[in-house]
């Protein structure tokens, strides 16, 4: 299974872009795609959803899924990455689909080797591939502060 979150931003703030490519890649995977939505609004052709998911409920989405798709906030990330899960994250773009800035999260992410990011909603499928076949570094509990809060100190 594929699992993709949309987070919790309201829905004056739907993730078109990535519900589309979600949908999309649902349309030609033999794999289950299954999707909690959030607020994003957006009409569903192929891809299994729900609006919204109990943190718990969540998680064991997660841990049962053979790649997470994500929006680029760090809550959903992190837990993802703390799971070990193979993560293609797709930021937001800012006063568009969120307030703060995914975008130089996911990047710095994607350098630190824990996730890849999708900047173009039209390479998914390609990346959702690659991140089948390359590892992963993970982060554990207790030492992510490490590593995310100076990235966050010099972004303010």
């Amino acid at each position: 299974m594929i699992f993709s979150s949309f987070g919790n931003a309201p829905a004056e703030m739907s993730f078109i872009r990535m519900a589309h490519a979600i949908d999309e890649f649902a349309k030609e995977s033999e794999e289950d795609v299954f999707v909690q939505v959030g607020n994003t609004r957006y009409e569903f052709k192929y891809a299994r959803i729900v609006k919204f998911l109990e943190h718990e409920e969540m998680v064991d989405a997660m841990r049962r899924a053979s790649i997470v798709v994500l929006q680029g906030g760090w809550g959903t990330i992190s837990e993802a990455i703390f799971l070990k899960k193979r993560i293609v994250a797709i930021p937001r773009r800012v006063g568009q689909e969120c307030h703060h800035p995914q975008e130089e999260v996911v990047r710095y992410l994607e350098k630190l080797g824990c996730l890849i990011g999708c900047y173009n909603t039209a390479e998914l499928p390609n990346l959702i591939e690659k991140a089948r076949r390359i590892e992963f570094k993970t982060l554990s509990r207790g030492n992510a502060a490490q590593y995310i809060n100076p990235f966050l100190d010099n972004i303010k």
